[in-house]
Order: structure tokens, then sequence, then C-alpha cells
């Protein structure tokens, strides 16, 4: 400090000077993603991978936290498993977070994603959202750990912006790295990792326990869905052009594959119907009744009879079909036919994705 400085003076330079090193810290930590883990869980082979889905998850902590989340309308399903891990997928009733959970066969939590999706997106205020994750966590994890509150009323409040940062309700940064901050924090149960946005609002919170392994997540879907080469030569036959997703101009029909090595995992679709006079006519009723050519024989007729019951009644429906988590909705706003006629959209998901890992 300047000896020749007012003591006001020398006030103000400490807490610019303060802010400055606040703010290189924070952006020291930047990055355009979420820290991940663990780093390579699908590079694995030998383990029994099985890909019929239940709803009954499996006992001890992933029970105590499923439990919670179906108390507060969450839909939750167990779509696959291995000798080693287990997967649970859960989402909210307005289909608008998502929280996915890797558990021993014990049911002992190894990896969480919360995923806030819409709920960060629409919100007017990152408190909010962040309030709503305080909900999900009372709901689940804090079921388990009720002693790391604090540790994440201490996550939210670090991820908020300084109050001598320039950003706040401001323009985002310039450069997209500085856009995204994550916070760690690590208790005697667990790390917790938060990704939150340069304005404080949180978009995904990451749970890590002791019993996390690199290689050991499980990866299958043949119970339900083919190889994305075999459903690719169907669909050209049927008049679809694949490429990045395969597509039908005739009827603007388009599905969309997740994949493992070729393995369809989960498949999304929308069918646009007639909203005065859903005919049976309609292509994406004769598309669905054909037997959608991406599911296995043991579950097409099975699922495309929920999915088009879903179409003629106009409702939303999220379970379990033959062993194949399906999820139905029903997209709300104007539509149109190809022949003009104003028509209502459904959104059509079939298999829960792999856990997404940089």
């Amino acid at each position: 400090m300047h000896p020749l400085l007012p003591r006001g003076r020398r006030t103000r330079v400490c807490i610019v000077v303060i802010a400055v090193i606040t703010a290189v810290l924070v952006l020291a930590k930047s990055g355009k993603h979420p820290v991940h883990g663990p780093a390579a869980p699908y590079e694995h082979s030998g383990f029994s991978e099985m890909s019929v889905a239940t709803e009954d998850v499996v006992a001890g902590q992933a029970s105590t936290v499923v439990t919670g989340l179906r108390e507060s309308g969450y839909w939750c399903v167990q779509p696959r498993r291995n000798d080693l891990a287990v997967q649970i997928a859960c989402q909210s009733p307005e289909r608008d977070v998502r929280v996915d959970v890797v558990t021993a066969p014990s049911g002992d939590v190894l990896y969480a994603d919360i995923d806030l999706g819409l709920t960060a997106a629409s919100a007017r205020r990152p408190q909010d959202v962040g309030n709503y994750l305080r909900q999900v966590l009372a709901h689940s994890f804090l079921r388990l750990w009720p002693q790391d509150r604090t540790t994440i009323d201490e996550l939210l409040e670090e991820a908020q912006p300084h109050p001598f940062m320039p950003f706040g309700s401001e323009a985002p940064p310039a450069d997209e790295a500085e856009q995204y901050t994550t916070h760690d924090r690590r208790t005697e149960n667990v790390s917790w990792s938060l990704w939150s946005r340069y304005t404080g609002r949180p978009l995904h919170l990451r749970v890590r326990t002791a019993g996390l392994a690199d290689r050991s997540w499980p990866l299958g879907g043949g119970h339900y869905a083919t190889s994305e080469a075999a459903a690719a030569t169907a669909l050209v036959g049927a008049g679809f052009s694949c490429a990045a997703s395969c597509h039908r101009a005739s009827d603007g029909q388009t599905v969309d594959f997740d994949d493992h090595d070729g393995q369809i995992v989960a498949v999304r679709f929308t069918l646009r119907s007639s909203s005065h006079d859903i005919r049976r006519t309609d292509p994406p009723g004769q598309w669905v009744r054909a037997g959608l050519p991406f599911l296995t024989p043991a579950v097409r007729a099975a699922v495309g009879q929920r999915v088009e019951q879903c179409r003629i009644e106009r409702r939303s429906w999220s379970g379990v079909v033959a062993g194949t988590p399906v999820d139905i909705n029903v997209v709300t706003g104007a539509a149109t036919m190809p022949d003009d006629r104003s028509g209502s959209d459904l959104t059509v998901a079939i298999g829960i994705p792999l856990l997404y890992v940089e």
C-alpha cells in the first residue's frame, strides 16, 4: 500500500485489489463444461449387460433417493445394469429436470448428475434455481447425507458473482470459457461439483463417492433396440435419408438415435397428427403401426401400441413397456401438417441414454 494514500483511499484500493484477486481466482476455475467423472466409464467388456428396464430399482441408498424423488412427482426407471453397476434415471413431472444415478449392485450411490435443464433456462433469477435445487436435494441425496446441507448452501453462494465483478445482469463475457464456473467441495461423505453460469445460475450438480470406478458403468440396449446400421437400412427402405439423423421429406418425419459402439440405446422422434381428426390414414399412425424398425421384435408391437394409443388420445405418458422405458409427451402449440391442416405434436423417447462424459 502506498504510504501517502489517505485512509479512505487505502480502503477503496484494498477492496479493488481483493475484487481483482477474486475475479482471477474464479476465472481460473472457469470452463466450458462441468467437471465430469469418471473419465472412461464405458471402456470395458466382459460384464453381463442387462437392458431390461424396471421401475423397481435396487435397494439401499438408491431406493432412498428414488423414493424421495417419486414423492415429489418424479418418474424413475432403472434402464440397465451389469455385474458392477446399475443406472437409474429420474425426470421431473414437467420434464425440465433430470436426475441420473449410477450405483453399485447393492444400491450404494457411486455417481449422480442433477441436470436442471429447462428449469435453469426459464427461471427469472439464479436464486430461484438455487432454491429449486435445494428442494430436489432435500427429496433425494440430502436424505442420505443431511449434514451436507451447509456445503450445498456454500456452493450456491460461491457461484454468485462477486459484487465487484463486471457480470451480474450485464452482457456475458466475450470468451465462452468465462461464461461458466465450476465449484467443488468434498465432505466426509461425498464430493459435490456445481456448474453454473457467470450470473450464478446453477446448471448441474454432480456427486461422486469413494466407490466410483472408471470402467464399470452399464451400457446395454440390445433388449429393446437394434443396431444403428440395421435401423438406418430399414428407415432408408421406408423413404428416409440418414446422416446425423434420419429424415423423410414427404411427411417431415425425423428420427434421432443415441448409440454406443453402434448399438442404439435411445431413440427420439416427433409425431405430428391432425388436431381435429386424427385419421388412421395419417402418415405418423401408418408409420407406427407398420412397426418401428429400430426396435427389436420382442418389444416392437407393445411399444408401438402404447405410442399409437397416446397419439390417438393426445395424452402424455411415461412408463416401462415390455422392459422398455417409454416417455411420450404432448407438445403444446400450433403445428401444420404437410397438407396444411392444423396439427399437434407428440414427442416420443424410447430408451434411456448413457450418461454423458467428456
